[in-house]
């Protein structure tokens, strides 16, 4: 017995010399390396147990992770208990815990602790159990964990934390936040080296703009502050929504590049815009829309939706006032750098040799230094005389004086101290401020001319406008009763009698004209006095002068189509090749083939611009062959054409339609129930007018040697053309709802998403609740201890590299 007992006592020190020096017998091939042990000291738990205690300088390596901590009990040659301090470090990861189990045949420990604390550089995770492959390199949590990583802080329930790439991968209730953006989602895969991420479904992001951006799988990345969602992306701002499949958000410029069934609405402008690629710029508000774009205005209370497609599309939002701001803004950096410049020319902060690239020197004094006269000097050059003296000017009194009395300039500052230099300085600032006050009621006054001279423009044009209409309307009725007159003259030269060629009538008309003219002429003096007037007493406080320059005036939307340009309301349609659409005179400008309809009414031009006023046209001008067709059946068409076409809406239909300058029609009579065709009209005039009503035309007027011929339908010479010059009939491009749009309408999600809950990090609140009741208890300590230099010593005795220097990472 004492035989076997000396041997066991010979093998166990032969143990525990092996362990200390790291000797280990060469393993088979394709067999697990066994762990690596030292200590102190180290012994069977009981007599003839396999289960060994280690305990004094301990430390177990393994897949070239070190073990550190006050006791360990090794229970076979792969699995190890440790106690107390427990340190395992690989590279540069550390992990803290109370306890931990090691299974080498799974290569993985096992830690415990009230607080499980792992450190990576900058980023620290806190956690309750964890688990770490030291073959792998990666580590997994399932009880919560909270990781802080420079200004970034993330919570999850679950996780896993790759070391190689330096990732961790967090799942279940995630929310996250940094200096840029806050976001909660059901997982997030974060770079602690780049601050990246990936995240997945159901994410929410909450950016510090206050903008709101959704995604089921994304990314972000931090160096050109870009998220790139690749499922449905939805962005949420003050007073956009924006949908699409996928979209890359460059926040620090507020450019959004859109791809597949994107949609875009503006609820400030009621307009809704749709594509399958497009780009948006959040300021000042433009858009770029193309791959079957669509755009559609549902301001229902001006009238029904208008719906336009084309195959590209721009959105542009202009401000003029904020554009001249931002010049004189510019100019007036310009001017305060120069100022700056003088300023600091030869102050002691900047001696000679030492001032910006272009400023010229200074001597010891702080005067700038002079070039010198002479042979090969830019003034010898010049030709003056060598001998001449140069005037220079004289800082005190402000003239010249010859060269050889001149004074030094000396800055007051320099000079001046106590009461002296605070009067000095007290001058100059007073000085400097009338300076600006000058200069902003210079401004003042130039911005309240401009703004009268527009009042005086737009007054002149309207009044002049105004009184061109009453000159037509006198003009008109003049006609009108001279008609009347030389009708009256005929009945009665028939019957014997004679009518004078003066009348009453005529001489009334005259009157009215003259007085016109009088009363336009009267009033635009007074415009001009007015507006003179006003221009003295709109000098207001400079403080109101935002107000003005920021006026909706100044701010207008335009829009551009190129290319099948198709344009759709219930009450009118339209198609052209390209058009303009601009919000400071409501005015829309089709171009290339352009054809209106109007109920049965068919316009073509070579140019059309329509004038709307609340979403509703007043009129359109149709320059270049214009002509409009009305259709009664396939042979026949009303049709009317001229140099000039001016129609006139009211309730969006057409009322009125003047042609000016070589006025042709052809017009089929009516008659009966339901209607049929009786006879048709042939007339030419200089111009001429037609009034609709019920889509039916009750009146012609026509002026200037009207010339006509009446045919009964079975008279129509057979020469007399049926249709005018350049008559086509273009139904078949008349475009329907469905054909200029196709889109789904996704519905509003803005109250839904404006009362989300931001991230209130509830995993965060419990730790540091349960670290601070810890702490008190003394049952943990935020651990920061590295591994001791003997065992770092033991580990390259090994061949391994460990303790590697680390950032001391945050705390909470």
């Amino acid at each position: 017995m004492r035989r076997l007992l000396s041997i066991a006592v010979v093998v166990l020190a032969a143990a525990v010399v092996a362990a200390r020096s790291g000797i280990q017998a060469p393993e088979p091939e394709g067999e697990k390396k066994l762990i690596d042990l030292k200590s102190d000291l180290m012994g069977p738990i009981a007599p003839g147990d396999s289960v060994v205690f280690l305990v004094g300088n301990f430390a177990a390596q393994h897949n070239g992770a070190v073990i550190t901590c006050d006791s360990a009990v090794r229970y076979s040659d792969m699995r190890i208990e440790f106690f107390g301090n427990v340190l395992i470090n690989k590279n540069t990861t550390y992990i803290y815990g109370d306890r931990a189990e090691y299974d080498g045949e799974l290569n993985e420990a096992r830690v415990y602790s009230d607080i499980v604390k792992v450190v990576d550089g900058d980023a620290t995770l806190y956690t309750y159990k964890f688990l770490f492959n030291t073959k792998k390199n990666i580590g997994e949590f399932a009880d919560g964990g909270v990781m802080l990583n420079r200004e970034n802080l993330l919570e999850s329930v679950r996780g896993y934390y790759y070391a190689d790439t330096k990732e961790l991968i967090a799942v279940d209730r995630v929310e996250m936040r940094n200096d840029e953006y806050e976001l909660k989602g059901d997982s997030v895969v974060y770079n602690m080296a780049t601050d990246n991420a990936f995240f997945f479904d159901r994410t929410n992001i909450w950016n510090k703009d206050g903008d709101y951006l959704y995604a089921d799988r994304g990314s972000y990345d931090k160096a050109d502050t870009l998220y790139i969602v690749t499922r449905n992306g939805y962005i949420l701002t003050e007073k956009q929504e924006i949908w699409s499949d996928s979209l890359h958000y460059y926040r620090a410029e507020d450019h959004v590049i859109l791809r597949r069934d994107l949609q875009l609405d503006d609820a400030e402008h009621k307009v809704i815009a749709f594509g399958d690629y497009g780009e948006y710029w959040k300021e000042p508000g433009n858009a770029f829309l193309t791959r079957r774009p669509a755009v559609v205005s549902y301001d229902l209370s001006q009238g029904d939706s208008l719906f336009m497609r084309a195959d590209s599309m721009y959105l542009f939002t202009i401000n003029e006032n904020a554009l001249r701001r931002a010049a004189a803004a510019a100019k007036a950096d310009s001017l305060a750098r120069l100022k700056t410049d003088f300023a600091l020319l030869g102050t002691p902060h900047h001696p000679a040799g030492e001032l910006p690239e272009g400023r010229p020197a200074a001597d010891s004094l702080g005067s700038p230094r002079v070039p010198a006269v002479g042979p090969g000097s830019p003034e010898d050059a010049a030709g003056p005389d060598s001998l001449a003296r140069r005037e220079v000017p004289d800082s005190l009194l402000g003239v010249s004086v010859p060269d050889s009395l001149a004074v030094p300039a000396v800055d007051p500052l320099d000079t001046l101290v106590g009461d002296a230099r605070k009067a000095y300085l007290k001058e100059q600032a007073a000085k400097l401020k009338a300076a600006q006050k000058a200069a902003a009621a210079k401004a003042r006054k130039e911005k309240l001319e401009e703004i009268a001279q527009k009042r005086q423009d737009k007054t002149t044009a309207k009044l002049l406008a105004q009184k061109e209409r009453e000159e037509r309307r006198l003009a008109a009725r003049k006609l009108k009763a001279e008609s009347k007159l030389r009708a009256r003259q005929a009945r009665a030269a028939r019957k014997g009698k004679v009518i004078p060629v003066d009348s009453t009538a005529l001489r009334e008309i005259d009157s009215l004209i003259a007085r016109n003219d009088r009363e336009m002429d009267s009033l635009l003096l007074q415009m001009a006095d007015s507006l003179a007037a006003d221009s003295l007493a709109m000098r207001i406080p400079a403080d109101s002068v935002d107000s003005l320059t920021d006026s909706a005036d100044s701010v207008y939307r335009l829009m551009k189509g190129f290319r099948n340009v198709r344009i759709f309301r219930s009450d009118f349609q339209a198609v052209c090749d390209s058009m303009t659409a601009i919000s400071t005179d409501s005015t829309i400008h089709l171009y290339i083939n352009p054809v209106l309809w109007n109920q049965g009414n068919q316009i073509t031009s070579d140019v059309m611009d329509i004038f709307t006023e609340n979403q509703q046209i007043t009129r359109a001008e149709f320059i270049g062959t214009p002509m409009m067709v009305s259709q009664l059946d396939t042979v026949h068409y009303n049709q009317v054409a001229g140099k000039q076409m001016t129609a006139w809406f009211r309730d969006n239909q057409i009322y009125r339609n003047d042609v000016n300058g070589n006025a042709q029609t052809i017009y089929y009579m009516q008659d009966g129930e339901p209607p049929q065709i009786t006879g048709m009209g042939v007339i030419e005039s200089g111009d001429c007018s037609f009034y609709i009503e019920d889509k039916q035309v009750v009146t012609i007027v026509y002026r200037k040697d009207p010339d006509w011929n009446i045919y009964p339908m079975d008279k129509i010479p057979a020469d007399q053309e049926l249709y005018l010059k350049g008559f086509k009939w273009e139904g078949a491009r008349r475009p329907t709802q469905g054909a200029v749009f196709d889109r789904r309408v996704r519905p509003s999600q803005r109250e839904e998403k404006r009362h989300l809950a931001h991230p209130d990090f509830p995993l965060l609140k419990a730790l540091e609740e349960r670290k601070k009741r810890l702490i008190e208890e003394r049952r943990w300590a935020d651990r920061n201890d590295q591994v001791d230099a003997a065992t770092v010593e033991w580990m390259r005795a090994l061949g391994f590299e460990v303790g590697q220097p680390r950032e001391s990472g945050p705390k909470l």
